[in-house]
């Protein structure tokens, strides 16, 4: 009998709670969830369309900055090598950068400009993965790329790309 009281009365207080716009898990120590509880619901997704200038800002805060993209080598044979020794060479991409043995995904965006970017990535290669954080950089005039990683592991540097074509 007196299970069924502390039953009946939990119930009461979570519908008390739930009348006034209140999680009964919230607290006073925790505002996150008092403000999560009495916001409104979100609204529905709209439908899928074609994307918008908003929507393509957005993605490229997202992604490598153009002036870095393209094939850039330690030193000049890795940009002409036709026998696949081009150990130097790196090809960044929108999202990737492809080096001789690995590719590195960017995972998370730090500081970015239209010259620079200091961002974490994923990398793979050789059965491995691991993560890193990077910076790219353009040093003026656009030909020079400069690449230096930080963190455990992460080889000595910087290193100095130069532009391919």
């Amino acid at each position: 009998m007196k299970r069924s009281h502390l039953i009946a009365g939990a119930a009461a207080l979570a519908l008390a709670a739930c009348s006034k716009g209140q999680d009964p898990a919230a607290t006073k120590t925790d505002p996150a969830l008092t403000e999560a509880a009495v916001a409104p619901p979100p609204a529905p997704a709209p439908p899928i369309a074609a994307p918008s200038s908003e929507g393509a800002a957005d993605q490229a805060e997202k992604s490598i900055p153009t002036a870095l993209r393209g094939r850039w080598g330690l030193v000049a044979a890795d940009c002409t090598s036709t026998r696949g020794d081009d150990k130097g060479l790196i090809t960044i991409g929108a999202t990737s950068i492809k080096f001789y043995e690995s590719v590195a995904k960017l995972a998370k965006v730090g500081q970015r400009s239209e010259t620079a970017l200091r961002a974490s990535y994923a990398f793979s290669g050789e059965g491995m993965e691991w993560m890193r954080d990077m910076t790219l950089a353009l040093q003026p005039g656009g030909k020079v790329l400069i690449k230096q990683e930080f963190g455990e592991d992460a080889p000595p540097g910087p290193y100095k790309y130069t532009h391919c074509g």
